[in-house]
């Protein structure tokens, strides 16, 4: 090991420091989608709140139809 050069050394440091901050990167993002994921609205909040926002297009349409021409 004393045999290589300094300039070997460097190299190898660089790659290895660059396939650890690749790893912890992709683990950052994953985790990151994860939590995104999670903090999303369930499926039964949003299908609540597109039937209030069906029920007022329809009180509107109504109250539209109403309105003497």
């Amino acid at each position: 090991m004393d045999s290589l050069p300094w300039i070997a050394w460097t190299v190898l440091a660089a790659i290895v420091f660059g396939t650890m901050a690749s790893a912890v990167d992709t683990i950052a993002k994953n985790r990151r989608k994860i939590a995104e994921i999670n903090a999303a609205p369930a499926r039964a909040e949003v299908l609540g709140r597109l039937d209030a926002i069906e029920q007022r297009l329809e009180r509107i349409e109504r109250a539209l139809t109403d309105i003497p021409g």
